[in-house]
C-alpha cells in the first residue's frame, strides 16, 4: 500500500518553485512500460503547457484537477480558440478526457494546482508531444 500525504503532495508545490516550468510530477507508476500511466502534476501560477497534441492512438489522456484551478484550451487545427474552460475547484468541470490528435494547452490560473493525469501506456519519451507550426 501507498499514500501520499497532505505533507508529500505540497512537497511538490516546493519543487514547482524551484522548476523554470512552474511545475514538476510524480510518477505514480514503475516505469514507462506499465500499462497505465498514473502521475500527480504540481503546477503555480502561471505555468503553462504550450498547445500540443498526442499522435499515438493510445494516447488519450485524463485530468482530475484535485486542487485549484486550470484554464484548458482546445485549437482547431489552424490555431484558433475551438473551447475554452476553468476546470477545478469552483467551477462545474472538475476532470477532462482528451482523445488522440486533440491539440489542447493548460494554464495553472490559481496560486497552485495539483492534477491527476491518467493515460495509457507504455510512455515513449521521445513521442510524447507533437507542437502545431502555426
Amino acid at each position: 500500500m501507498r499514500f501520499f500525504s497532505t505533507a508529500h503532495l505540497n512537497k511538490l508545490f516546493d519543487e514547482a518553485a524551484l522548476s523554470p516550468r512552474k511545475r514538476t510530477h510524480l510518477n505514480l507508476h514503475a516505469t514507462f512500460d506499465d500499462k497505465v500511466q498514473h502521475l500527480y502534476i504540481a503546477m503555480l501560477k502561471g505555468s503553462f503547457v504550450e498547445p500540443h497534441y498526442h499522435e499515438l492512438p493510445h494516447q488519450w489522456e485524463m485530468f482530475v484537477v484535485l486542487q485549484g484551478v486550470i484554464h484548458f484550451m482546445l485549437y482547431d487545427e489552424d490555431g484558433s480558440v475551438k473551447q475554452s474552460m476553468l476546470i477545478g475547484v469552483g467551477h462545474d468541470v472538475q476532470s477532462i478526457e482528451i482523445q488522440p490528435h486533440d491539440i489542447h494547452s493548460v494554464e495553472c490560473l490559481s496560486d497552485k494546482a495539483l492534477l491527476l493525469e491518467i493515460k495509457e501506456g507504455p510512455f515513449k519519451p521521445e513521442l510524447a508531444k507533437i507542437f502545431p507550426s502555426w
